[in-house]
């Protein structure tokens, strides 16, 4: 059970990653009322993100990152190319993934739904071209 929660998990954070760019997004500009920037470095970037009920943020790509759910929450991410995911997130769970390619992440649910994602800056997402 714990496997499937995982990879379920892995999924939902790697179709959050979907972006035009090559590179992290700049949080700042991707959702500027949800972002809380605690540590940009050359190595890593530690940023506290929310996203309001019925808001949609990307698309967005991640270098390799850890991710650490802070509130419950449901969310349907789109990854072009694929249907879009449906995901029931709990608080508390951890979550890390290899770098992710382009995808937009929408809240379904009915409250604000938080997370702790760190991202390792020397580990980015390439592309497949």
């Amino acid at each position: 059970m714990k496997t499937s929660i995982f990879k379920i998990l892995a999924f939902v954070l790697i179709v959050f990653c979907i972006s035009t760019s090559l590179l992290a997004q700049n949080w700042e500009n991707l959702n500027p009322d949800g972002t809380e920037i605690l540590a940009d470095t050359t190595l890593l970037r530690s940023v506290i993100v929310t996203i309001a009920p019925g808001e949609t943020i990307g698309p967005v790509t991640h270098p390799a990152h850890f991710a650490y759910i802070l509130t419950d929450g449901k969310l349907r991410v789109h990854t072009e190319g694929r249907e879009p995911a449906v995901m029931d997130l709990k608080k508390g769970m951890p979550i890390y993934m290899d770098p992710v390619g382009p995808h937009k992440t929408e809240n379904v649910g009915s409250e604000p739904f938080s997370f702790l994602i760190v991202e390792l800056k020397e580990h980015p997402y390439k592309g497949s071209d």
